[in-house]
Formats: C-alpha cells, structure tokens, sequence
C-alpha cells in the first residue's frame, strides 16, 4: 500500500477506553484511515495515561509509515501485551503521527465526538449511510 491511498484527519476530538476506563482523551487526535482497515486513532502521548502503558521489545516496519514501536497495557490486573504503537519518525506524509500512540481497536473502544466505535462506523459504511 502506498501513502496516497490513506486518508488522514487531524484535529479529531476522541477518547479510548480499555476495559471501560479512560486511557487516552484528547481534541488533537489524528486519524489515519487506509483501505481495509480500521481507523487508527493517534493520540499525543500529553493525552495518554502513560501511568497504564509500558514500552515493550517489539518492532515492526510498515512500507509507508517505517518503524513502529510497541506498548503492553496494564490496567486493573488487565494486561494486553503489544495492544498500541508509535512512530517515532515516519516519512514526511505521515509526519503527523510522529511520536503519537494508537490502539489496537481489538482491545480499545474509541468515542469521537462523543459517539461509540459503532456509530462512527456507520458513517464510514456507504450501504449505511445512504439508507
């Protein structure tokens, strides 16, 4: 997959939520959206509860946005290992996630604007949201 076929956003309002506690909430989300994948959700590392998240081992490479680097969380005897990632230094069109966490949408529920993963996911669904 090449860059020019992910849509990104930036500005969104949303907040992540594992296990139904807050672990991210931010008005500067950036969403990168590419075909036939969920949206991820990159939040500034100010508006993440670190506190809950531990770096771990793992590294992968993606084409378009290079090295992504790995957290465990660990929240309420709950621990979800290599459940979010980072770039700490993508190439100049993804530039906006640098240093940004996301969530494995598995593990984490996501509300932006104040509206569950589920209804969001209508709005992207054209069968839907013509209806």
């Amino acid at each position: 997959m090449i860059a020019s076929e992910s849509l990104v956003t930036l500005g969104v309002r949303a907040r992540a939520l594992f296990e139904g506690h807050d672990i991210a909430d931010s008005a500067d989300v950036v969403v990168v959206r590419d075909p036939g994948r969920a949206p991820a959700y990159y939040f500034p590392r100010r508006d993440v509860f670190m506190i809950f998240l531990r770096e771990t081992g793992k590294v992968t490479r993606n084409a378009d946005k290079g090295e992504a680097r790995y957290f465990t969380i660990y929240r309420d005897q709950h621990i979800v290992e290599n459940v979010a990632w980072s770039y700490a230094a993508p190439p100049q069109a993804f530039a906006a996630i640098a240093g940004r966490i996301a969530f494995h949408p598995a593990h984490v529920e996501f509300q932006v604007d104040g509206r569950s993963s589920a209804e969001t996911q209508e709005d992207d669904d054209p069968e839907i949201a013509s209806a």
